[in-house]
């Protein structure tokens, strides 16, 4: 698929921001190859204009924003972008406001620390994961230790 084909108006992407590290934005006018300026406008209401030929951070075109049904998505890899924003905007949405600790990237387990003890690991939470296939419960410890678990007996 062809930029301009993916960065048309209404679609959402990712700008470096100096306060929050990354700002969505939606564009404004579609892209034509060739240009160097890109319309936006960011969810504050405020234009701006991305230059990606003075970029700092070397990209050309700012990273492509998931669509919102995936956003809180607990396997990182079921995201169409999988980039810095990506990643850090869904582990935000699942801790600060869904108080979710975990989050799979494939076979991998991602933990971010509420610096709290959680009721997460209690013995039911235990025969809850007791026999499961990983993923076919919400991410957790448990699941990870289960599969290796069921990967050494095998």
């Amino acid at each position: 698929m062809a930029l301009s084909e993916l960065y048309t108006k209404y679609n959402r992407v990712w700008i470096p921001d100096a306060e929050h590290v990354w700002q969505s934005a939606e564009i404004l006018t579609d892209f034509k190859p060739g240009e160097t300026v890109l319309e936006l406008q960011l969810e504050d209401g405020t234009s701006a204009k991305f230059d990606h030929s003075v970029n700092i951070r070397g990209e050309k075109l700012p990273p492509l924003r998931n669509p919102d049904i995936l956003v809180g998505e607990n396997d990182l890899t079921a995201l169409s972008y999988l980039h810095e924003p990506a990643v850090l905007h869904n582990l935000k949405v699942r801790f600060v406001e869904s108080k979710i600790i975990y989050t799979y990237c494939g076979i991998i387990l991602v933990a971010v620390n509420p610096y709290k003890t959680l009721p997460i690991y209690g013995d039911a939470v235990i025969h809850a994961y007791s026999g499961q296939n990983m993923g076919d419960l919400d991410p957790h410890i448990f699941a990870v230790a289960e599969e290796a678990y069921k990967q050494m007996a095998r």
